[in-house]
């Protein structure tokens, strides 16, 4: 918990959080990263989540984003936000873990995304990846 006060107002805040060690050689751990799937040739926004609570109000963030652990040179076409990153024309290389992370105090808060993309460019066609669970058992 922590207070934040001055002349005009006081409040106390507390929150809870999970904490879970990262995987070996990651940044973040597969248990508790975000899913979202996007389309090739589609645009996507990618977002920092639940990191509301870790920002202080009229501050502006030092917020740093990594793919696949590593800060990365992103292509033109990609705009990297304080809060989000937006990728206007998904490729099949943009699939991947996209981490955010913001100072809070003494830590780093990191929060990961999974980014799956869902299709493949053949010539000029789009064709699905998908993926097939067969499930064996009694016919009704």
């Amino acid at each position: 918990m922590y207070e934040q006060q001055n002349s005009t107002y006081c409040m106390k805040v507390s929150m809870s959080m999970t904490v879970e060690e990262s995987d070996e050689g990651k940044c973040f751990s597969t248990k508790i990263r975000h899913l979202e799937k996007a389309e090739i040739t589609h645009s996507k926004m990618i977002t920092c989540p639940d990191i509301e609570d870790y920002m202080a109000p009229y501050k502006q963030p030092q917020m740093t984003w990594y793919k696949e652990c590593e800060r990365v040179e992103w292509r033109s076409a990609i705009t990297v936000n304080t809060t989000h990153i937006w990728i206007p024309e998904v490729e099949e290389g943009d699939g991947g873990n996209y981490t955010c992370e913001l100072q809070y105090g003494s830590r780093l808060v990191r929060r990961t995304t999974q980014l799956k993309v869902t299709g493949t460019v053949k010539g000029n066609s789009l064709i699905p990846m998908v993926s097939c669970h067969i499930l064996y058992g009694p016919m009704t």
